[in-house]
This record gives C-alpha cells, structure tokens and sequence, in this order.
C-alpha cells in the first residue's frame, strides 16, 4: 500500500526500501519462526480431517491475510505517517527531501506502527478461530523472545544514531505511540470480533 500510494497519488514514499528489508529481514523473522513451536490444539483429534483436496494455503487464509489483516497493518502505517507529516505542516503536493527532518520522522512513524501491528498480528495468528486471550501466554517463551528482539531492534531503529543513519530514521515522539496505540488495539478487537463470528458459526 505505501508503495502503489506513492506512485498513484503522488505522496512522499511512506517507507524507504531499507526500511522494508529491516521489516522482512529483521524485526518480522523470529516472531514468525517462534510461531512454528506453537504446542498443537489440544482439540485436534475431536474434529473430523480435513478434505483431501482442501489445499495448504486456502482461500479463507489468503483472505484474512490480504483482505483484513494486511490492510489494517497497512492503513495504521498510513496514518501514522501522514499524522506527522501534518503536525509538521505538511500539504499535500509537496515532496520534502529525503534527508528533511520531518519526512525522515513520518518515515520512522509508518515502520514503527506496523512493527507495532506486528507484535499483535503474531499473538492473533496463533490460531485461525480460537481467541487470542485463551491460548496461553506462557506455552511459546520462543514467541516471546522474538517479540522482545523485535522491539529492541525497533527501539536500536528509531533512537540511536547508527540506527537512524543506516535505516534513514528519525526520533519519534510520545504523541506518536500514543497514536499508533489504538491502532493495535482496533485490529486485536476488529479480529477477535471475526474470530468469535466465526465460532458462532460453527457452531450453529
């Protein structure tokens, strides 16, 4: 989304191509490995197999991922980039340079809100339907080591100065956590509210 926005609506790039290979290479890989470790549902065995010709990667996974999950993770870095760039006096039209003090904070605040819907994103991944809230959240200590990196990268990312000259970052501000806040918090609600849905419907 930051990158077809840029190219359609003729915005400032929203994220640097450093900053994406930190997001895939680094922050997001041992949250994503440590989900590999989840413990099995203990109710496996109660439900019937899976179809033969049901496929590993099916349509209500591709759906959730690009159709729900992917968009709010993308919409929370949008927003959070244009909430600095408009604190900073920003209009519309105009392309700050890359190495502007303003545009290398909007940068830094879309990669830390998605880094920060990451961090809910793996918790809500643990299982497709089941509540996030009743999985447990000492079974995985894998899970939590990779979120603990993950944040300690970010926070090596945004505040120290090697990390700002190698990812073009800049410092952010309390009132950009405190914006990105809720956004974490609406996507934990939006897929909790689908998850119960959901099981709602099975079981009728």
């Amino acid at each position: 989304m930051p990158y077809l926005a840029f190219v359609l609506f003729k915005i400032p790039l929203p994220l640097t191509i450093i900053q994406i290979l930190a997001v895939d290479l680094g922050t997001d890989m041992l949250p994503a490995l440590a989900l590999g470790a989840e413990k099995p549902d203990a109710n496996t065995m109660l439900r019937p197999p899976r179809p033969r010709s049901e496929r590993l990667l099916s349509w209500s996974i591709l759906l959730r991922a690009y159709l729900f999950l992917g968009p709010l993770e993308a919409l929370a870095g949008m927003a959070a980039f244009f909430f600095v760039l408009q604190g900073g006096g920003w209009q519309f039209g105009s392309m700050p340079g890359h190495n502007d003090s303003l545009y290398l904070q909007a940068t830094t605040a879309c990669l830390s809100a998605i880094i920060a819907m990451q961090v809910v994103n793996v918790f809500l991944c643990r299982h497709p339907v089941l509540s996030s809230f009743g999985r447990g959240y000492a079974s995985n200590r894998l899970l939590w080591y990779g979120i603990a990196f993950e944040l300690l990268l970010l926070l090596l990312i945004d505040y120290t100065p090697w990390g700002n000259a190698l990812f073009g970052t800049a410092a952010l501000g309390l009132d950009v956590w405190l914006f990105i806040l809720p956004c974490m918090l609406l996507m934990l609600l939006a897929e909790e509210l689908r998850k119960a849905v959901v099981r709602h419907r099975a079981g009728a």
